[in-house]
């Protein structure tokens, strides 16, 4: 059981670095994307009419925290560029900070999972951690697919 924990809080994680690279592109792009996945989500889960009503905001206000302490931790981790860390001891605690907003960002996982028990089956719960996770690999397939038209061109 703790596995299967641990495995669906990295693929969120994978998801929300992919969705952080994502946010220097267009926009329009980024819509689209959204768009796209709302729509592969609610299919792969099979949500009815009335449970997309309650779960989207649930889980469109779990990607805006999550975005949160994603930002932050990547400022922190850029920091190092932007400044002149001069001990051992300064890069300790940086180091513990981006380990804490991890830690932060798991716990909120963990509270949003309890929230989406009270409007969707714990079934369609799990279907939607693994529908996050095909739609990830499915968006990574579509940017290979245009680096390589690009590359041909």
């Amino acid at each position: 059981m703790k596995r299967k924990i641990t495995l669906t809080i990295f693929s969120v994680f994978c998801l929300i670095q992919l969705f952080g690279q994502q946010r220097q592109m267009d926009p329009k792009m980024l819509e689209l994307i959204k768009t796209k996945k709302v729509a592969f989500i609610t299919e792969q889960v099979g949500l009815t009419s009335a449970e997309g009503e309650k779960f989207w905001p649930l889980y469109n206000q779990l990607e805006v925290e999550r975005n949160k302490l994603m930002d932050r931790r990547k400022e922190l981790e850029e920091s190092i560029d932007n400044k002149a860390f001069k001990t051992d001891e300064e890069y300790r605690k940086l180091s513990i900070e981006i380990v804490g907003l991890h830690l932060k960002e798991s716990r909120l996982i963990e509270e949003y999972n309890t929230r989406f028990l009270t409007v969707l089956s714990a079934e369609k719960v799990v279907k939607m951690y693994r529908s996050e996770r095909k739609f990830r690999s499915y968006l990574m397939q579509e940017f290979r697919k245009k680096d390589g038209d690009k590359d041909n061109k």
